[in-house]
């Protein structure tokens, strides 16, 4: 990588030239700067971003609320607060070429004598979007006032307060357009009903690199221009990171990227992309003005009535209508009423209905009405259904019920089978095809012949009764129970997941893929923060009579530490013996998995749950060192979850 750096020094570099010159291949030069900012290629030659800004001063205007380190009440990307203290200033659009290189590397804030004051460093935080903001140390900026002129010298970066920017210097101005020339991309693509849309533009810091690149002498014989006056004095104006000609068509471009966006993700050819938007389109101005958006007059209005119902009938369709129904922030009472208006256009028709019926339960699920949404997918899917969202909402429901087979079944028909491609399958219908596998392949008991009286008592012959339909006991069950909790929260709650295991990964950050889904995140999810009741509330109904009592006796047991009084083997695998430190109850806890981590002289934080007359642990065992099990009793006892995170997080900072 230094011997890279050094080849390429102040210059552009061009492939070729590095290939002879390194003795080694394009492809290997490529895999070594592919994840390293201090490199870019411009046109066909590569730049190493220190070493061409060297020597070159840039004017920077300092936000006032930026300097402070407190503007808007956003977040980091990372779901952090954003106040950074002794504030930052954004990288784009005056220091985008800095970007890259202060995101690979801390560089060094020198003074006047290149003494190392701190270290600078780009970081991406959440104001007006993902933003980038470069930054120091806690009084980085103090006596800056409204300029700074950022110079890059051999040893660093140094930031000294200007009194006013420079005017654009010609000879910066007209590489500027030559950089603009080289870089520029030209594209074409379909656009609504037959139109072409075509659009040129550039990358900002591409640009800026491209001008470098080309009269480099220029931007180190005078200091440069706040970067939007070049542009201007170049004929160029910008948006964002994208830089386009005097005059850019913004309403094209924002269409070829819209358009270039849902075609990539979609996979949608462009007349299905047209529907998609008129359609998307439509479900706005419906929030806006009601059935007039499907046209002035009745005839126009049933025309796109069957239209929508017809495309939405495509599951993609669907799938890709509600997806970027959201990320428009259209809200759900929009999409409803847009669907019930639809349902009632289509009455007496025969077009299919299953799209409708699909967002309707959506719908009425974000709403709360639970009972609702799974009458309408009850009542909407029989055998000829083919809409692969219809039956995986379906198969949910049938496996709540303790039905693997109809589940499974179901998950079948949807496409939803290991062996497909499964890039093009839900996460979360792959998800509950692993959670009722091991239950739906539940065998015909053996003690009973096909034409015996069925087990059941119904006095039908076993073959038409319960053969290969047989009910797993509740004791095989319950570990399916708490999986389907576990679901519920995954789906229903899945960045409170990410909550918790951010706490609790707070001082060990490379545990935190691993606590994500961790069972005992999910019931620290369940049991802390309610979402247990908030799963019976919603989909107990649909539970077997027997699961969703063993729920309601599971919703209010206690979490609690414990000391380990013997092991042992049961029958279904390893018994611990427990003793409540709160209370001095003993726990036996059955089908545990044992290893050499159970140490005797640990304790132990978790929620045993009780199925018949005993226990088991559904979510693990936290271990804890043994003088701390006070403390970690009294966080439990406060009721308040994040005092609870706060100290298992410093637990596993220790351990």
């Amino acid at each position: 990588m230094e011997r890279l750096a050094s080849v390429i020094g102040d210059r552009a570099v061009p492939t070729g030239e590095l290939v002879d010159e390194l003795g080694v291949s394009l492809d290997d030069i490529r895999r070594v700067v592919q994840l390293d900012g201090r490199f870019s290629l411009v046109d066909d030659s590569y730049v190493y971003t220190p070493g061409l800004l060297a020597g070159t001063t840039w004017a920077v205007p300092i936000d006032p609320d930026g300097a402070t380190g407190e503007s808007s009440d956003g977040t980091r990307s990372d779901g952090t607060p954003h106040e950074i203290p002794g504030g930052y200033v954004r990288s784009e659009p005056h220091l985008g070429a800095f970007s890259w290189w202060l995101i690979t590397d801390d560089v060094a804030r020198v003074d006047a004598d290149g003494n190392e004051i701190d270290r600078l460093r780009c970081v991406g935080i959440w104001l007006d979007g993902d933003t980038e903001v470069i930054h120091g140390d806690a009084d980085w900026l103090d006596g800056i006032g409204e300029w700074a002129s950022f110079t890059v010298t051999d040893g660093g970066i140094r930031v000294e307060p200007l009194e006013a920017p420079p005017a654009p210097d010609p000879a910066q101005v007209a590489a500027v357009q030559s950089g603009f020339e080289t870089v520029a991309r030209a594209d074409e693509t379909a656009g609504f009903g037959g139109s072409t849309l075509s659009v040129r533009f550039a990358s900002l810091t591409h640009l800026i690199d491209a001008a470098l690149a080309h009269d480099i002498g220029a931007f180190r014989d005078a200091p440069i221009a706040p970067v939007p006056d070049l542009l201007t004095a170049a004929g160029l104006e910008w948006e964002g990171t994208i830089v386009g000609p005097a005059g850019f068509d913004w309403d094209e471009f924002h269409a070829w990227q819209q358009r270039n966006r849902l075609r990539a993700y979609y996979q949608l050819d462009d007349d299905r992309l047209d529907a998609l938007i008129l359609m998307l389109g439509a479900c706005e101005l419906f929030g806006e003005e009601g059935d007039a958006a499907f046209g002035a007059d009745e005839r126009e209005r049933g025309g796109a009535h069957l239209l929508f119902a017809g495309l939405l009938a495509d599951a993609e369709m669907t799938r890709a209508f509600l997806l970027e129904a959201q990320e428009r922030a259209i809200d759900f009472h929009t999409i409803a009423g847009f669907t019930e208006a639809i349902t009632t256009g289509v009455d007496g028709t025969d077009v299919d209905r299953s799209g409708l019926v699909y967002l309707r339960s959506i719908s009425l699920q974000v709403a709360s009405e639970w009972t609702a949404s799974v009458a309408a997918i009850d009542e909407a899917v029989d055998d000829d259904t083919t809409h692969s969202l219809l039956l995986v909402e379906a198969a949910y429901n049938a496996a709540d019920r303790s039905q693997p087979g109809v589940a499974r079944q179901l998950l079948a028909r949807a496409g939803v089978v290991r062996g497909a491609d499964e890039t093009t399958l839900p996460d979360e219908a792959l998800n509950l095809l692993d959670e009722i596998e091991p239950f739906s392949s539940r065998r015909p008991r053996s003690d009973v012949k096909r034409n015996d009286p069925c087990p059941c008592g119904s006095g039908r012959k076993y073959k038409v009764c319960h053969l290969g339909k047989e009910t797993l006991t509740l004791d095989e069950r319950a570990p399916w129970l708490f999986d389907k909790a576990t679901r519920y929260v995954r789906t229903q709650a899945p960045d409170l997941l990410e909550l918790i295991a951010g706490e609790l990964a707070e001082f060990a950050d490379h545990l935190y893929g691993t606590l994500v889904d961790l069972p005992f995140t999910t019931d620290l999810a369940l049991h802390e923060h309610g979402e247990f009741g908030l799963f019976l509330e919603q989909r107990g109904m649909l539970l077997p009579d027997d699961e969703r009592e063993l729920a309601e006796r599971w919703l209010n047991v206690p979490r609690s530490v414990y000391a380990v009084e013997s092991i042992g083997r049961g029958s279904d695998g390893g018994e611990l013996r427990l003793r409540d430190i709160g209370t001095d109850e003993i726990v036996v806890v059955t089908g545990v998995q044992l290893d050499d981590r159970v140490d005797r002289r640990d304790r132990f934080v978790g929620r045993p749950l009780p199925v018949g007359d005993r226990y088991r642990s559904m979510s693990g065992f936290f271990p804890i060192a043994a003088v701390d099990a006070d403390d970690v009793l009294a966080a439990i006892a406060s009721g308040d979850p994040e005092t609870l995170h706060a100290i298992l997080a410093a637990e596993l900072s220790a351990g």
